[in-house]
């Protein structure tokens, strides 16, 4: 990674519909070629570690927290937070820097994003990097969320579903029930288990499983912020039709394209990547042996590091 580097320029953008207020950050190179991080989720956030992906000498690197993520605001707001919103901010956002092109770098439903961003804008942009591929189709949703772990952790699924007392549902549909339940003690419960389930599924090695951890979670003030958005996305189909993307990939099948992808990703897996890269012209699929789907993992940051090398390359040899 490259060392750690401050924002030149943060603001506050309001969004068209006046209803959010984004957070935005620029680094690195004021005159180099423009790259745009876009973070997973729905509903996580950017992080300092996120600028290090890139050099600050020949990158002008855009971070922003989507609707509702990260420093932006109203945190958690719902109203007007779909896809089609972020891809306007995302546009919106270009616009106000005056970038007229840019690199997309996203991870999982960073990559989503960036694919259809790409399909409704393909003139905007420059060249892809995608990890841990998500289409956005509600076979991925269901093995994400609930057929992964009865297969891999089938521990954790039952002990989940016990709790639960939930025999005829899914079980993340069941917690996506309780996400929108009045009782602070269903919100509680099934926020904190969705963010331990995520967090253990996107690792190769999470360690030592407690599973008394998925059992009962103490009373917090201030509940994670992703379940929320990730159940408000899923319950919706990501407000995508479906096999959107795949659909309409020879929009986008021209551009310089890298996926870096883990074999072992329990929660996008490797299935979606390699349909994907079939599918484009200009694309490099790089398998992360010995990794998960989180890109903490050793192998996935080399692989993104190298990506980012390349991609430049690339770029600058077609202008």
């Amino acid at each position: 990674m490259h060392p750690p580097i401050k924002p030149y320029n943060s603001f506050f953008l309001e969004t068209k519909d006046k209803l959010h207020s984004l957070y935005v950050e620029e680094c690195g190179n004021k005159n180099g070629l423009p790259i745009v991080y876009l973070h997973g989720g729905p509903g996580g956030s950017i992080d300092p570690k996120n600028r290090r992906y890139f050099d600050p000498k020949k990158y002008r690197i855009i971070l922003f927290d989507q609707r509702g993520s990260g420093k932006s605001k109203p945190k958690g707001f719902l109203k007007n937070n779909t896809t089609k919103h972020l891809i306007e901010d995302m546009e919106r956002i270009r616009s106000i820097l005056e970038i007229k092109k840019w690199v997309i770098f996203g991870g999982s439903w960073g990559s989503t994003l960036a694919l259809v961003y790409s399909i409704k804008n393909p003139q905007n942009v420059l060249g892809m990097i995608l990890r841990g591929v998500f289409l956005g189709t509600k076979e991925e949703a269901y093995w994400a969320f609930n057929d992964s772990s009865k297969y891999f952790y089938p521990e954790i699924y039952d002990l989940i579903k016990n709790e639960l007392k939930e025999n005829k549902k899914k079980i993340f549909l069941k917690l996506g029930e309780m996400l929108e339940s009045k009782r602070k003690k269903d919100l509680n419960y099934a926020s904190l288990v969705w963010e331990k389930y995520e967090r253990t599924l996107s690792l190769l090695n999470p360690g030592k499983i407690n599973l008394n951890k998925f059992k009962s979670f103490k009373k917090k003030k201030f509940l994670p912020n992703s379940p929320f958005l990730e159940w408000h996305y899923t319950k919706n189909n990501f407000f995508l039709k479906n096999n959107e993307i795949i659909s309409n990939i020879k929009k986008i099948k021209n551009i310089p394209t890298i996926i870096v992808q883990g074999r072992y990703d329990l929660i996008c897996p490797p299935k979606s990547a390699f349909l994907l890269a079939k599918e484009m012209s200009n694309c490099e699929l790089c398998i992360s042996e010995n990794s998960g789907h989180s890109s903490s993992e050793i192998n996935i940051k080399e692989n993104l590091l190298k990506a980012v090398n390349k991609i430049f390359v690339k770029v600058k040899k077609r202008k």
